[in-house]
């Protein structure tokens, strides 16, 4: 009787053990499956139509003036300095008076050598000494400092030691360029005449159209960058511009007008081309398509599809909602959410 009873509660143990390692089991499975979040299919399309499309190229440089000059003299000869930082003057302006004491000493004996020569009447030897005057005339002359062209006077540099070289820069604003530097990879996109828009800085609420006039015949380091230093067009007098102002600018590099165009998202570059998935009575069917311009957002249909037709967009996955539909533009009703229905072509 003791084993009898001893067999019977080993088999009781090992009923309830089992039981209990399948409620185990069956609590965890059902647990995982609360747990679990339901993916979310985000399906939209799109109906192909006409519009505009622009690939454009961000850059950055500055103002600068149509022309600038700068004069170097030595501060030992500075006799008055005639303006400051700031003034504009007008071509044949006085900026500086150098002291002229042995300017103008040269320029007596080179006329007194002049007189002397025509009392001799030997015409060779009134040659020479004409030309020696016209030089000390000259070198009197550049005593006094004079705008070549109407301007602003930028900058004064004065040394510590007078008898070391001072600067003046003049600048003329009376047409301004914006130069800016564009990266030697994009440089070949760039153009002569491409049209551009320019955001200055220190005015971020003024856009200015300009275009590219110039491009430069080679490239130049600056910093750890090789670019291309391109010039634009400036139109416009504007008091608030100043020269070395910060500009950017957005060249179009490429743009199609009335064209068919179709989001980013909605094509799939494949080793044959580029595709679409286009829906034809309810299925979206792969379609090769041959694109033209394109931008960051869109790009130009130059064959493939027609105005009207319905574009499907790269399914979107998340978790944390039920599965939803956003249609746009698409024909008498609703669209299967999930596979293509095995279009032609599908791998």
């Amino acid at each position: 009787m003791a084993v009898k009873i001893k067999r019977k509660t080993w088999k009781i143990i090992i009923t309830v053990g089992v039981v209990a390692v399948a409620v185990a089991v069956a609590l965890v499975l059902l647990l995982n499956r609360f747990g679990e979040k339901e993916a979310t299919v985000t399906v939209q399309t799109y109906t192909v139509e006409r519009g505009n499309v622009k690939n454009s190229l961000v850059v950055y440089g500055t103002v600068q003036p149509k022309q600038e000059y700068t004069f170097t003299f030595n501060g030992d000869l500075v006799d008055e300095m005639l303006v400051s930082v700031g003034a504009r003057v007008t071509e044949g302006q006085a900026l500086v008076k150098l002291d002229p004491s042995q300017q103008e000493l040269a320029l007596l004996q080179a006329q007194r050598a002049l007189a002397e020569a025509k009392a001799s009447g030997v015409r060779a030897d009134v040659n020479e000494k004409e030309v020696a005057l016209k030089i000390a005339q000259a070198n009197y002359d550049d005593a006094t400092l004079k705008a070549p062209f109407a301007g602003v006077v930028t900058e004064i540099n004065q040394a510590a030691e007078s008898s070391k070289s001072w600067s003046l820069l003049l600048i003329d604003t009376s047409k301004l360029y914006l130069e800016v530097q564009v990266d030697q990879l994009d440089a070949p996109s760039v153009a002569v005449g491409q049209s551009a828009t320019a955001t200055i800085e220190p005015l971020p609420d003024k856009t200015w159209d300009v275009k590219v006039t110039e491009v430069a015949g080679m490239a130049e380091e600056v910093g750890n960058s090789t670019v291309v230093i391109t010039k634009t067009s400036f139109p416009y007098s504007d008091p608030l511009v100043l020269v070395g102002y910060t500009v950017e600018m957005e060249i179009a590099t490429a743009s199609a007008t009335d064209v068919l165009v179709v989001p980013i998202s909605c094509l799939t570059e494949t080793p044959r081309g580029w595709i679409v998935m286009k829906v034809v009575d309810g299925q979206a069917t792969p379609q090769a398509v041959t694109i033209g311009v394109k931008s960051d957002t869109y790009a130009e249909i130059t064959s493939g599809l027609k105005e009207g037709d319905v574009l499907q967009s790269a399914a979107k996955t998340a978790t944390g909602s039920t599965p939803t539909r956003q249609d746009s533009g698409f024909p008498g009703g609703d669209m299967p959410i999930g596979g293509f229905g095995g279009g032609p072509g599908m791998p």
